[in-house]
């Protein structure tokens, strides 16, 4: 079996790489780790990277040499490098092996299903954070937009204070 964790790289959204680290490691299957980076997340952050990947959403690049310059090329390749540290993280802790990637998406829901197309997955695992009713409707929800959209099965699995009982 091929799982896909997709991934913000938030920590609250832990939950979601252990679900599918626990279900590789019983299934013998195998782990790959995506985090669909958007057009408008790379201009932003690209602009505010100043010549070291370090950012509010994804933290510094710890054991990582730092990834010079600004813009979408920077910026995916520090992603990429940290989808990566990520999954050789996970993979020592569950002592599984795990493919991490990052990739440039116009649209996340497109970018998860063409690489579960490329690489045969036949499960998909995505957090939901319990966005309020304005977010949701301002913003949408990725979790809710790629069931209905993938072909293969989706396991949401719960993230954020919600998740754990605080409030």
């Amino acid at each position: 079996m091929k799982i896909l964790a997709a991934t913000d790289f938030l920590a609250d959204g832990a939950p979601v790489l252990d679900f599918a680290a626990t279900l590789a490691q019983q299934t013998g299957g195998k782990m790959y780790l995506l985090h669909a980076l958007e057009p408008t997340m790379i201009n932003t952050y690209g602009t505010f990277c100043n010549g070291v990947y370090d950012d509010p959403l994804m933290g510094p690049l710890e054991g990582t040499p730092p990834v010079q310059g600004k813009g979408t090329n920077h910026l995916l390749a520090a992603a990429d490098m940290k989808a990566k540290q990520l999954a050789s993280e996970i993979s020592a802790k569950y002592n599984i092996p795990i493919y991490g990637k990052a990739e440039e998406a116009e649209d996340i829901v497109a970018c998860v299903n063409d690489f579960c197309k490329r690489h045969s997955i036949d499960l998909i695992a995505i957090g939901n954070r319990h966005h309020t009713l304005l977010t949701s409707i301002l913003l949408g929800n990725t979790a809710e937009k790629l069931v209905r959209a993938a072909t293969i099965p989706v396991t949401v699995v719960p993230c954020g204070p919600k998740a754990s009982g605080a409030v």
